[in-house]
């Protein structure tokens, strides 16, 4: 049987939910950005107001699913500024009590791997990335966010 959308929705918002939990846990402010904002999730800053970034949250959950999903439109973030951020939140198997996951990367570096997956030049929008296609350096790369750490 097919999972709800709303059962689908709820893994994406508790991926947003364990990024921004991630994020205040290291001090860095942050808020949930309203549904469909423009390709991103979440808004970040620095308290001083010097620096904001954007993070696009992308959640798997293990049960339904071994690959996230991307299309060909996001492509397109190959020329995305270096403040926009993706985040992939592996949700972990709640049968298995198993962690999230997390692999960190500037958006434009994630447009290049979707230019680099072997359905570009295709037909197919799809652009599906297990977690062992990712860079080994994305994962738990909290540092990413460095500029945003409190200082001090």
């Amino acid at each position: 049987m097919p999972t709800s959308q709303w059962i689908k929705k709820l893994g994406g918002h508790a991926g947003e939910l364990y990024v921004a939990a991630e994020l205040s846990k290291r001090g860095i402010p942050n808020s949930l950005l309203p549904e469909n904002f423009s390709d991103d999730d979440i808004l970040i800053g620095k308290k001083d107001g010097k620096s904001v970034a954007f993070i696009q949250v992308k959640a798997c959950h293990p049960d339904r699913s071994s690959t996230f999903i991307l299309r060909e439109t996001d492509e397109k973030w190959r020329e995305a500024p270096d403040n926009q951020f993706v985040v992939f939140v592996w949700l972990g198997s709640p049968r298995k009590n198993e962690p999230p996951r997390y692999w960190i990367a500037k958006k434009r570096d994630v447009g290049t791997a979707c230019v680099q997956h072997h359905a570009h030049g295709t037909s197919n929008w799809e652009r599906r990335f297990k977690p062992s296609d990712f860079d080994p350096k994305w994962e738990g790369n909290w540092n990413e966010f460095a500029e945003f750490f409190p200082e001090g």
